[in-house]
């Protein structure tokens, strides 16, 4: 492209008809480019389109490739806490081992598995194969110590995702370990995991990092089984290429098209930009390529490995069991400042505030003073109370009992008034039946006697209340009944 600019612009700038080239109607170059301009704003609306195709390929990759970065470091970080967990809370380095070393083994094989699959699509990039699993296994999984020769010709035979199935095996030896007594190389009865909740709690965050070195191992696969399309890539390049040979042309017009050297920096820098920016999202686009943006992975492989193995396995320290004595934190003069001289073993090991010898002798003589006074008086007081006690329990009862009689004697009560209401009904009954008899005018017999001419005593059963009710005679009210 800087070719073919320099070339238009020294032939329009140094080309003439000289004598010796004479040539009937012969047209310099300059002239010929005047009669074709083409000025840069013509070409604005595919300048325009092909900026943003750029500009958005570029963003597009640029996401992906930050998407993968903090991926990777996610399942570093979290092989890091289980590391701290493992640390803080088993007592041997031989079963903190038993649970990071599969956890290890598998981020070593995510890591070949893409470089297998990179070597298999595009060997260009990696001129040296990295062989087999089988190769793999027994030169680098076995010989770093993070599986056993059963353990990884299983592997071989596996077909499916291998460093997924090695999730699996810490979490069963994770299980196993806390349910296995000391002498069987458990963690069983261990200080720091003396609780059933301590114990879950500890299961269940190691169980979280392990599900999110999985979430992060699946969204880098599914990131790189859906690259960017090569159809948009391919628009990317076509568009690019035209606008740049067009700008060579056009760069010939500037100011006011009459032309200036300027163009000649110009318009490299022009190309340099976004032919850059283009080079750029390429190489964004392939984080685990061998270019100058890929993932040093090697380095991110032996990094994790070491610093896990250096935490797993290093001896507890010395001073581990004095973590948390107050004393063996720095000592401080009155002033605040730190103090020369650092805490003794004595200090350490006799950590019990000192009480004044003058206070100790008061308490004792505060003690003697009420062993006596108890001596004395204290059998005959205890005695008092519990017999005042026993008196306030024998009321308490006879309150009860009397309070199992109260619903008895208000059922008595209640009944007793029933009978009364209904006996007053029947009479206030016979003498309305009187009365009503008296205005209509009957006589004396048939007010008083009743159908067998015989005189209906005053206090007999009256028939039923709903047989001898008129209007005359309406229904008594309910709380009359009552």
């Amino acid at each position: 492209l800087l070719c073919f600019h320099y070339l238009l612009w020294f032939l329009k700038e140094f080309h003439d008809c000289s004598e010796k080239l004479a040539v009937p109607k012969c047209q310099t170059t300059k002239e010929f480019f005047e009669k074709y301009p083409l000025f840069v704003g013509d070409i604005a609306m595919l300048s325009s389109l092909t900026t943003f195709f750029v500009v958005f390929y570029n963003s597009n990759c640029f996401t992906k490739f930050t998407t993968m970065y903090e991926n990777v470091i996610s399942i570093q970080g979290r092989l890091h806490n289980i590391g701290l967990y493992l640390r803080a809370y088993y007592c041997k380095s031989a079963t903190r081992w038993t649970v990071i070393r599969y956890l290890l083994a598998s981020h070593f094989i995510f890591y070949w598995s893409i470089k297998k699959r990179y070597f298999d699509w595009k060997n260009s990039q990696y001129k040296k194969s990295p062989g087999e699993f089988k190769d793999f296994a027994d030169q680098v999984l076995v010989k770093k110590g993070v599986l056993i020769k059963t353990e990884a010709d299983c592997l071989n035979g596996y077909k499916g995702n291998r460093h997924k199935l090695l999730y699996s095996w810490s979490i069963v030896a994770m299980k196993r370990i806390m349910q296995s007594p000391p002498d069987k190389g458990g963690e069983k009865g261990n200080p720091m995991l003396n609780t059933e909740f301590e114990q879950t709690a500890l299961m269940s965050n190691l169980k979280k990092e392990i599900v999110g070195i999985r979430q992060a191992v699946g969204t880098i696969d599914n990131s790189l089984l859906f690259p960017i399309p090569f159809q948009y890539y391919h628009i990317v390049n076509v568009c690019l290429m035209i606008l740049l040979n067009l700008l060579a042309y056009a760069f010939l017009f500037i100011n006011s098209g009459k032309g200036s050297v300027f163009s000649l920096i110009a318009y490299p820098l022009l190309c340099f930009v976004l032919l850059g920016l283009l080079e750029v999202a390429n190489a964004m686009s392939d984080p685990f390529g061998s270019d100058a943006c890929g993932f040093n992975q090697d380095a991110i492989m032996d990094g994790i490995y070491n610093e896990t193995k250096r935490l797993c396995e290093a001896e507890e320290e010395s001073f581990l069991s004095q973590l948390g004595n107050p004393a063996f934190n720095p000592t401080r003069n009155p002033d605040g400042s730190l103090a020369d001289t650092p805490p003794s073993e004595e200090d350490l090991v006799d950590n019990e505030p000192k009480i004044p010898d003058s206070e100790v002798q008061a308490i004792m003589q505060e003690r003697d003073r009420l062993k006596e006074e108890f001596g004395k008086q204290g059998i005959k007081l205890v005695t008092e109370q519990v017999g005042r006690l026993a008196t306030a329990q024998k009321t308490v009862l006879e309150i009860i009992k009397k309070l199992d009689t109260v619903p008895k004697q208000l059922g008595e009560t209640n009944q007793g008034a029933l009978e009364r209401t209904i006996r007053l009904e029947q009479l206030l009954t016979n003498q309305l039946t009187a009365l009503k008899g008296e205005l209509r005018g009957d006589p004396y017999e048939t007010r008083y006697m009743g159908s067998q001419g015989q005189a209906q005593p005053s206090m007999s059963p009256a028939p039923p209340v709903e047989r001898r009710r008129s209007v005359i005679n309406p229904p008594l009210p309910t709380r009359m009944r009552g």
